[in-house]
C-alpha cells in the first residue's frame, strides 16, 4: 500500500526558524484541509509535542478532532449547529454571522483590509462589536489576511497599514463597550517570512511554511525550510518490455531501450495530478515516470519495491504550474501516514 511519512525533525526545524521570529505561545499551526494533506490527528500531535498551543481549522468537526490537544482551535469558515468544546472559537466573516452563533461562544471577528473575500467591512466594526456584546458571544480576536504577501508588490504594506487602522478603531470600540481586548492578528506564512517580528501582534496563522515551503519571491531570501511530506508507492509489479514497445493508456510511453518497467499503486485517485506523459518526467531521485499517470497507479523505468514519488513538492508544482498547496491539499486521506 502506498504511504506518506512526516519527517519529524524537518518539522522541528522549520519551527524553529519560525520561533526565531515570532514566540511559541503566539504560533498557531493551521490545520486545515487535514493539515494541508499531511494528517490532521498526525500533525496536531506533532504541533502539541513542540510546544504549540493554538490551532486554526477550517470545520467545526476538525476543530473538535484536536480540541483536547490545544488551548484554543479558531474555525475559519463554518458555524457549529450543535454544542462545541469551550476552546473552538467561531469566526464572523460576515455581520449576518452573528445571530447565528449560539450564546456563550467565543468568537473572531475577520475584517476586510483588501483580500475583498471574507470578513466585515471597517465601516461594520462599531455596529459588529456591540451586536456581539449583546448577543452574549465573547470576542477573544480580530483578524484579517493578506492578499498578496508572497509576490513582489507593495501590497502588504498597505494592507498592514489598513489592519494597523482597523486594530486602532477596534481597541477603542473595546474599551468604550467595556470589552476584554481581544487578540490581534494578520500575518499568514508569507507575511511572517517576509516582515518578521513587525506583523507578529497576538497570534500568527502559520501554515506551509511549518510544511516546509515558502511561496515568496525569490527576491525577499525566504529562509531554507524542509518540507515534511514524502509520497511513496508501493510496487505492483515489473516487466521487462523491449525497445519500442509502448507503455500505458494509448501507449503514450515509449520503451528507447529493453529496459524495466515497474508498476506503483498511486494514481491520480490518490490526489496526484494526471500527468498526460507527453514530456519527459522525472521524480526527485531521477526516476523517470513513463506513460501517462492512471487512475490507481503509474509506471516508471525502476525495479525497486518503493519509490518516492513526491519528496519535494515544489518538483509537482512546477511541472503542473500550480502552486505547492495544490499538490498537498490533494492528498487522499485514505493514505496511511506515519511520523518518523
Amino acid at each position: 500500500m502506498s504511504f506518506i511519512l512526516l519527517d519529524s525533525k524537518a518539522f522541528e526545524h522549520n519551527l524553529t526558524v519560525i520561533k526565531n521570529i515570532a514566540p511559541i505561545e503566539k504560533i498557531a499551526v493551521v490545520l486545515k484541509d487535514n493539515a494541508y494533506g499531511h494528517g490532521l490527528l498526525e500533525m496536531a500531535t506533532l504541533a502539541k509535542k513542540n510546544g504549540i498551543k493554538h490551532a486554526v481549522v477550517r470545520y467545526v468537526d476538525e476543530a473538535q478532532k484536536i480540541s483536547d490537544i490545544f488551548q484554543t482551535v479558531l474555525v475559519l469558515a463554518d458555524i457549529p449547529s450543535s454544542k462545541i468544546n469551550e476552546n473552538i472559537n467561531i469566526t464572523i466573516n460576515s455581520i449576518d454571522d452573528i445571530k447565528k452563533i449560539p450564546k456563550n461562544r467565543a468568537v473572531h471577528l475577520k475584517v476586510n483590509s483588501g483580500m475583498n473575500r471574507n470578513g466585515i467591512s471597517i465601516d461594520e466594526l462599531n455596529s459588529a462589536i456591540l451586536q456581539i456584546k449583546e448577543s452574549g458571544l465573547f470576542l477573544k480576536g480580530i483578524f484579517s489576511h493578506s492578499r498578496s504577501s508572497d509576490e513582489l508588490s507593495s501590497e502588504l504594506f498597505w494592507q498592514y497599514k489598513t489592519f494597523q487602522e482597523i486594530k486602532a478603531k477596534s481597541e477603542l470600540i473595546c474599551e468604550d463597550l467595556e470589552i476584554e481586548m481581544p487578540k490581534f492578528h494578520f500575518a499568514n506564512s508569507s507575511a511572517l517570512l517576509r516582515m518578521k517580528e513587525t506583523v507578529v501582534f497576538d497570534m500568527v496563522r502559520v501554515g506551509i511554511a511549518i510544511y516546509g515551503y515558502s511561496e515568496c519571491d525569490e527576491v525577499f531570501n525566504p529562509p531554507s525550510l524542509k518540507p515534511v511530506l514524502s509520497l511513496w508507492g508501493e510496487k505492483i509489479s515489473s516487466r521487462l518490455v523491449a525497445k519500442n514497445q509502448r507503455v500505458g493508456y494509448a501507449g503514450q510511453g515509449k520503451v528507447e531501450n529493453d529496459s524495466i518497467v515497474s508498476t506503483y499503486d498511486l494514481g491520480y485517485a490518490d490526489g496526484i495530478f494526471r500527468d498526460d506523459g507527453k514530456r519527459e518526467f522525472r521524480l526527485d531521485n531521477q526516476t523517470k515516470i513513463i506513460g501517462k499517470i492512471s487512475m490507481d497507479n503509474l509506471s516508471a523505468l525502476n525495479s525497486d519495491d518503493k519509490v518516492c514519488v513526491i519528496k519535494d513538492a515544489r518538483l509537482w508544482a512546477k511541472r503542473f504550474n500550480t502552486i505547492t498547496y495544490e499538490i498537498l491539499a490533494k492528498l487522499s486521506t485514505a493514505i496511511k501516514r506515519e511520523i518518523l
